[in-house]
């Protein structure tokens, strides 16, 4: 039997958390924008509102 490979698990911020990886991260929402943060930088707001980021290219 082949076994499926597993799929990472995507990596997500809140606005106002500490950025986990530095990289390309975008909008996770019917909003879209993308942004490249560095690590440790804080999570940004987008047009003043809380939202949730992820990775989609590590950098």
């Amino acid at each position: 039997m082949k076994k499926i490979p597993e799929l990472p698990i995507p990596k997500t911020a809140a606005s106002g958390s500490l950025c986990p990886e530095s990289g390309e991260w975008e909008i996770t929402g019917s909003l879209t924008t993308t942004a490249v943060l560095a690590k440790n930088q804080i999570m940004p707001e987008y047009c003043g509102k809380k939202v949730r980021w992820r990775l989609i290219r590590p950098g």
